[in-house]
């Protein structure tokens, strides 16, 4: 019984749409570290910000016995606010080798495109391609197409209308296959008096370019506010020409607005059935401390795993773990799981069994770091000290390669930075004392380095 509740349990995603009601959303702190056990691997993420918070480098190492072994870096390039550029590279043969790109074209601070390419032999060939169009500031529409055979093939339309006041009336979506339309979905939204989303009516063109009902979801509020009360979906039958109910979600809040139960019921032919439900636990300070997810055996709810959230610091969690109840395993045994939680400001889901975050110090302020040279040619890197990943502002430092010395003057590493890459990665080496050598497209610059 138990073996089967868990492997329902993999088919569950342990989200909610509601993070703000359950989860807390406050200062600017920045995630600068994560370790999350997943199955039997320990992976560890390093963050880097700039001065304005933006995310620069995320890099993950998996353990091995007692050492973190690189795996991967994902850096992000901006001009002002605008993030232009994403290379993604994998750790391989003692280098980092370019696997994955995103290019960013803005036009009047407006994104207008998203080109994707993967890399062979450290060339790119673009595969995937998102454009977006705009009527002043509004989206009017988003295309997807893929590269196939030296040519851009159109693989998907979406267009969008909107009310007077803003709020999306229509969204059109059209599916192409070798340059023709082989499926158009519309979606009309309604919306109450107080600017609250009420349904949303979804149609599909038929061969004969009739618009088909297919499917309608409605939203209810508790009265005078803007808390969902539930969500109901509904299936249009041809044959009666009616609509059939098909799912509904449930939303209970407490006192201080909170939401505390999610229940999902699915509609069996004349009642409602429960499929799960997740109910959330606070401590007398409002902060989430558990979310669990239950299932209907025999007959009544019965926790299945629970999301344990603790070590608050600055109304925080700093450690969540996903843990099995009775009717899921051995009652207190960590299983991998989705554990949602907030990544700085933004609602986020990670997969494994306990993820622990650290807010360490690790943002360029824009200070010069170590007045070591006394030299106009010193380099500003961020953070110093660190625990072996060094990074420079690309926006103000076009980086063509870098050497690292021992203050012996021997040469320990070099890198040529083919795509002006701003990370100086000397996780490899003993900590203490170096010397960096970089070489921009107008100077030479240095800088002592602190590897603690």
């Amino acid at each position: 019984m138990k073996n089967f509740f868990l492997t329902l349990f993999f088919a569950i995603l342990f989200e909610t749409g509601f993070p703000n009601r359950v989860f807390s959303v406050n200062d600017n702190q920045r995630i600068t570290e994560m370790k999350v056990l997943d199955n039997d691997s320990t992976f560890r993420y390093i963050y880097l910000y700039d001065n304005l918070g933006n995310k620069v480098l995320e890099t993950k190492y998996n353990q091995q016995n007692d050492a973190w072994i690189r795996e991967s870096q994902i850096e992000w390039y901006y001009e002002g606010s605008n993030c232009v550029a994403q290379f993604e590279r994998v750790w391989k043969n003692n280098d980092y080798i370019m696997s994955y790109s995103i290019d960013y074209e803005y036009v009047n601070d407006q994104l207008i495109t998203e080109t994707h390419n993967t890399y062979s032999n450290g060339k790119a060939s673009p595969f995937r391609k998102i454009s977006f169009q705009h009527n002043l500031s509004i989206l009017s529409s988003k295309s997807e197409s893929y590269w196939r055979d030296g040519a851009w093939s159109l693989s998907q339309i979406d267009s969008f209308t909107y009310y007077v006041n803003g709020k999306t009336e229509t969204i059109t979506t059209s599916v192409y296959q070798s340059g023709s339309i082989i499926k158009q979905h519309l979606s009309t939204f309604s919306y109450y008096s107080d600017g609250t989303l009420a349904s949303q009516l979804i149609k599909q063109k038929e061969v004969n370019n009739d618009w088909v009902n297919t499917e309608l979801i409605k939203w209810y509020y508790t009265p005078d506010s803007k808390q969902i009360q539930s969500q109901r979906n509904q299936k249009w039958i041809t044959e009666t020409l009616k609509w059939e109910n098909t799912q509904k979600i449930e939303y209970l809040y407490n006192t201080n607005n909170k939401l505390v139960t999610e229940t999902y019921q699915r509609w069996k032919t004349m009642f409602w059935g429960n499929d799960m439900q997740y109910d959330y636990e606070f401590n007398s300070n409002g902060l989430l401390e558990k979310k669990i997810l239950s299932l209907p055996i025999y007959h009544h709810w019965q926790a299945v795993i629970s999301i344990i959230y603790s070590d608050f610091v600055q109304n925080k969690a700093n450690l969540m773990e996903s843990q099995f109840d009775f009717w899921g395993g051995n009652t207190g045994e960590l299983t991998t799981s989705f554990i949602p939680f907030m990544f700085n400001n933004e609602m986020a889901i990670q997969k494994g069994k306990r993820l622990q975050i650290n807010y360490n110090s690790m943002i360029d302020d824009g200070i010069p770091t170590i007045d070591f040279f006394n030299s106009t040619q010193q380099i500003p890197v961020y953070p110093n000290p660190s625990v072996g990943i060094f990074y420079i502002n690309t926006q103000k430092y076009a980086v063509q390669s870098w050497t690292v010395s021992d203050l012996n003057g021997r040469m320990l590493k070099e890198q040529m930075q083919l795509f002006n890459s701003g990370v100086i990665d000397i996780t490899d080496l003993p900590n203490g004392l170096y010397i960096l050598h970089v070489t921009t497209l107008e100077a030479q610059l240095t800088q002592k380095l602190i590897k603690k």
